[in-house]
């Protein structure tokens, strides 16, 4: 079923809860759906694939379309030898996708609990929490192609996926693709990643083979509790900035910033080898920055884990948000030399 509105407020479809207006929302529920209303975007024509609106900025009203998926089909393939295909409908809530799979003892999505927004957006954006990330365990994206006007299946190998990036990012592709599924190769067979940061902190010494998926992303909620807001309580977008990747000379720069910053000959600054260089918790350089509790009109850091920025009001403009976003990179910049980029996609005209 396709359903068309006109000049709506799309307030309760972004999680930062932003008033902001689209020229025209089109919701649809069935994969058969998809090719009508491509047959209605023609190639001059804006638009954007809005999936659960956690990852999203509206820095004005939007004068475009904007495509909301409401595929809620979900399936199952058993492959032998205790593989597991899952094939979700892009609007199906990941998180309550990884809760349906770990309740059923299914390994592999479980370190991503918690993250808002729809299966869709997941494959778009290469979400990643905990040491894994959406592409380890993506198989197949399934699309329609507004190009050759067909449905396609995309391997996770010719997805480009690289850290919070795909394809579908691209700009010669933000335009090109629907997506209608994703196919997760999921195992019953136990895989337990616990080692990274905190989680290794939560799980100390147990054993991994003691161990269910269900109760890794009970601990990895209670732990994102800790340090998030719920996105039902406080208006945000999760994660707004990516965590940088530095050469060894602006490492060895960091290091010293801090040393000058707190007064100590030698300050650990945390860290994570990565193939082209190394990456800083950018929630790290903000908070080694004062910025933790910054204000900006209705706008505000979030107290408990600095690389949120939070609706604090409920009312903050997006003028508040980027103020903020901006005087963050700002500072980080004049203190360690270190440009951070925002996760979150900007819609709309500055």
């Amino acid at each position: 079923m396709i359903t068309r509105l006109n000049d709506i407020n799309l307030r309760p479809y972004n999680t930062f809860r932003i008033d902001a207006k689209c020229s025209q929302f089109i919701e649809y529920t069935s994969v058969d759906d998809i090719p009508a209303i491509a047959s209605t975007l023609g190639p001059d024509m804006d638009f954007i694939n809005l999936g659960g609106g956690s990852n999203m900025l509206f820095v004005s009203d939007y004068n475009g379309v904007v495509l909301h998926s409401k595929i809620l089909d979900i399936e199952m393939e058993h492959l032998g030898n205790g593989a597991v295909r899952i094939k979700a409908g892009s609007g199906v809530s990941m998180d309550e996708l990884i809760e349906r799979c770990a309740t059923s003892g299914l390994w592999g999505l479980e370190n991503l609990s918690g993250i808002p927004g729809n299966v869709g957006a997941s494959a778009v954006q290469n979400v990643g929490a905990y040491g894994v990330e959406a592409c380890d365990v993506i198989h197949t994206v399934e699309c329609f192609d507004l190009q050759t006007n067909r449905f396609v299946k995309i391997p996770v190998g010719e997805c480009g996926y690289g850290y919070r990036n795909s394809m579908f990012k691209n700009s010669e592709n933000k335009r090109r693709f629907i997506i209608s599924a994703v196919e997760f190769d999921l195992s019953t067979i136990p895989t337990p990643k616990i080692g990274y940061g905190s989680l290794a902190e939560e799980f100390g010494n147990c054993s991994d083979g003691n161990l269910t998926p269900l109760q890794i992303r009970d601990v990895i909620i209670k732990v994102r509790n800790k340090k998030l807001p719920e996105v039902d309580e406080i208006g945000s977008a999760g994660s707004f900035f990516k965590n940088p990747v530095v050469d060894k000379s602006i490492f060895e720069h960091i290091r010293e910033q801090a040393c000058r910053i707190t007064g100590q000959n030698d300050v650990i600054v945390p860290h994570y080898d990565v193939s082209d260089g190394i990456k800083i918790p950018a929630a790290w350089l903000i908070d080694r920055c004062g910025l933790k509790g910054t204000v900006c009109g209705g706008a505000a850091v979030w107290d408990n884990q600095p690389l949120v920025i939070v609706n604090k009001t409920g009312n903050a403009s997006a003028k508040d948000i980027v103020e903020l976003e901006n005087k963050i990179i700002e500072t980080v910049e004049a203190t360690f030399g270190v440009t951070l980029h925002p996760e979150v996609e900007h819609i709309g005209i500055i």
